[in-house]
């Protein structure tokens, strides 16, 4: 998994669901795809779709930008210290 923006989001997607007790088989059913994309999108293979990750926000009962918002400035300083 690349350290990209699609690779942030989809850890933002396991660690809202993992909250909230919720895996793989959770998110196929979500967003009505096969167990493979699921896992695909889950690991940051692939990226989610806007639609896909508003399904998602809705079934965890948050708002889309949670998933999607970049980190602050702070936290990206952290990082590059």
């Amino acid at each position: 998994m690349h350290s990209t923006y699609s690779a942030r989001v989809a850890a933002e997607v396991r660690a809202h669901m993992a909250r909230q007790g919720k895996g793989q088989a959770d998110l196929a059913t979500v967003l009505g795809k096969s167990q493979q994309t699921a896992s695909n999108r889950w690991r940051g293979i692939h990226p989610y779709t806007v639609d896909e990750l508003d399904l998602i926000a809705r079934y965890l009962g948050i708002a889309v930008e949670v998933l999607i918002a970049p980190p602050t400035y702070a936290a990206a300083e952290k990082v590059g210290a």
